[in-house]
């Protein structure tokens, strides 16, 4: 099935930018505009709906509809789902690894070419292979960006032309990295005979010592991930075939790599190839790299295996960078991310391999190719300050944290802040029951059911109960919507609707049980302030209303609605200011601007932290809610989750 699929969908893979359009239309959900399309490939929108046409007219072939709304753009509809399912299955691990814009094309063009030639390449020779009258200034700007990454430098000579100047071992892992097909092609053309020649490998062989590969890896403890042992597999190919290489030109590590598990495990690996194959005698030279490219590669699961007895002197530079960025991060939040355990070992495990590239002097990764796997437009603050601790550590250590990498980084982070367990006290509640007690049964199973966790007692009372009561000692009176035909003086009240189903139920008393946690006591109060209409075209100072000696910082919250946060969590005084245009009879509650002004004293205070970063994702989550928020003026915060 997988073959028929490969063959049915062989006629991407020549043309990259088909693919990515195709896979950006498979990965969403709903129609995507052609303007957004545009700007993922970084071509016009007129050449977007002249791809999709000739697309659709290939997909159409194949059993796949292109789909096309005005206003709303294009989608894929596939009948079959089973059909469906198994496209998704086949791209599910390799999909994004060769969807480039037409620029990433030309850069990578430009770094294969150069990293292959044995003299030196002119300027004019690559814009007749590129055919191209450009420059190529900027292409050239992202080249050197991507070789300093490597310790390397691009060396022009007038009448000559470009060559990259650096260690080989350097260049090599540059050269796998610019690969970038780890998805099992045979043998991939990238238009430069030089670079083809250095991964080919006849088809039914390589398949041949990819078995071979993967029955070792099998009954190792090492453990690679699918995507990291690929790139493996094609740095074997890469050395098979490259058989005269110079020095390698390797620092001399503190680093006692014998003693680890990949080297036993690159040793088996060669000697197994080598009996069965020719062209496996790697040089002592060779195995050790090889067994640093499986340490970098390793998927570090267990935490009993990072010991200094495995990874020697790796475990003290991992340390020494795991703890830097938690100092980072404890300074940033103004709370001790120390005493989270679990986040302490997940983070040795990627600063582990990473030790190790810092020693290198490279900042290797797998270049997936396209960035956007993940978003962290729910997280804003968490992304905001990820970004912060990645330019500190290029700045400390001189390396480069991935876009891979800073993906797990999130995940881990985003696990220690979300075993922050918010404290809440538990509520007395009083159904009054106005229409007999029977019919309050229904309301009381439901809040049982689902919110025991936050309710002390619930009791059900008359109106004249609760007259005489002496002492009034609940938290909330619930009472159906009938009531509001009468005069109950009693609060904070909430009338429920007879005719509501058990969920609307639930989903309507959420907002009763926030008070549970008490966010209008620990966190400081809000106030509203108008802006003139007048700031709508122009600059809106909001730094007027700065504290003095305060230090804020900025995040944006981007779509039809923006929001622009500005937060100092050392403030000496408390308090949230929330900005907004006068309110309209204009029901459309698109192309707003606020702005938020969040004076906090965190203070090691986990628990307001984790409001404030309730509240900011809420509004990342629905803009508009900030709206509501505006109109009703009510300074409370439950109307952030409502």
């Amino acid at each position: 099935m997988k073959a028929d699929l490969m063959k049915s969908m062989a006629f991407l893979e020549d043309k990259a930018r088909f693919k990515a359009l195709f896979l950006l239309l498979l990965r969403s959900p709903e129609f995507v505009k052609s303007d957004r399309l545009a700007a993922e490939l970084g071509v016009t929108s007129r050449t977007i709906k002249s791809d999709i046409q000739l697309l659709k007219e290939e997909l159409d072939k194949i059993g796949i509809t292109v789909l096309s709304k005005r206003s709303k753009g294009y989608a894929l509809e596939i009948h079959d789902t089973e059909y469906e399912k198994q496209i998704k299955e086949f791209y599910q691990i390799y999909q994004s690894t060769t969807i480039d814009s037409e620029f990433d094309m030309r850069v990578h063009y430009i770094l294969r070419r150069l990293l292959t030639a044995d003299q030196f390449v002119k300027m004019d020779f690559l814009q007749d292979e590129l055919v191209t009258s450009s420059s190529l200034r900027k292409e050239l700007l992202h080249v050197k960006e991507l070789l300093s990454e490597y310790g390397l430098l691009l060396m022009a000579r007038p009448h000559y032309g470009m060559a990259i100047q650096g260690s080989e071992y350097k260049k090599i892992m540059l050269t796998i990295r610019v690969y970038k097909h780890f998805n099992k092609v045979s043998n991939p053309d990238f238009g430069i005979p030089a670079y083809n020649k250095l991964f080919f490998c006849q088809p039914e062989e390589k398949n041949k010592i990819r078995k071979v590969f993967y029955k070792t890896m099998i009954k190792s403890r090492v453990v690679f991930s699918d995507i990291n042992a690929e790139r493996f597999f094609i740095y074997l190919i890469y050395f098979r075939n490259k058989q005269q290489l110079t020095h390698l030109a390797f620092p001399k590590l503190a680093f006692r790599y014998t003693q680890t598990e990949e080297y036993a495990l690159v040793v088996e690996m060669i000697q197994k190839l080598r009996n069965q194959f020719s062209g496996f005698e790697f040089s002592d030279e060779v195995i050790e790299f090889l067994t640093y490219i499986a340490v970098i590669s390793s998927d570090l699961y267990r935490f009993k295996d990072c010991t200094k007895e495995n990874y020697d002197s790796l475990i003290e530079l991992g340390e020494e960078t795991r703890n830097f960025l938690l100092r980072e991060l404890s300074e940033a939040l103004q709370i001790d991310v120390f005493d989270d355990y679990t986040c302490i070992k997940d983070l040795l495990k990627i600063m582990i391999p990473i030790s190790l590239k810092i020693k290198l002097g490279v900042s290797d990764c797998i270049d997936l190719g396209y960035e956007n796997i993940r978003e962290y437009k729910n997280e804003p603050l968490l992304e905001h300050y990820m970004f912060k601790l990645c330019e500190s550590f290029q700045e400390k250590y001189g390396y480069k944290i991935s876009t891979r990498e800073q993906h797990m980084l999130f995940n881990i982070f985003l696990g220690m802040l979300n075993r922050i367990i918010l404290e809440h006290r538990k509520l007395k509640l009083a159904i009054i029951a106005i229409d007999g007690r029977l019919s309050t049964q229904q309301l009381k199973f439901n809040l049982q059911h689902y919110f025991s966790e936050y309710i002390e007692k619930i009791e059900t009372r008359v109106l004249y109960e609760l007259d005489f009561l002496k002492e009034q000692s609940y938290d909330y009176y619930l009472c159906s919507n009938y009531g509001k035909n009468m005069t109950i003086d009693y609060a904070p009240i909430y009338f429920a609707e007879a005719d509501m189903t058990e969920f609307e139920y639930v989903d309507s008393f959420r907002h009763i049980f926030l008070d549970a946690f008490d966010y209008d006591k620990i966190m400081p109060d809000l106030s509203f302030v108008e802006m003139n209409p007048k700031y709508k075209f122009n600059h809106f100072p909001i730094e007027t209303y700065f504290q003095s000696e305060s230090n804020y910082e900025e995040i944006n919250l981007n779509g039809r609605n923006q929001i622009h946060v500005y937060f100092d969590l050392q403030s000496k005084k408390e308090g949230i200011q929330i900005f907004s245009f006068p309110k309209t009879d204009d029901k459309n509650s698109d192309g707003q601007e606020y702005y938020l002004l969040v004076d906090l004293a965190i203070g090691e205070d986990k628990q307001k932290l984790r409001m404030f970063l309730n509240i900011v994702n809420s509004l990342a989550l629905d803009k508009g809610k900030l709206r509501t928020v505006c109109d009703k003026k009510e300074a409370t915060y439950s109307h952030f989750f409502l």
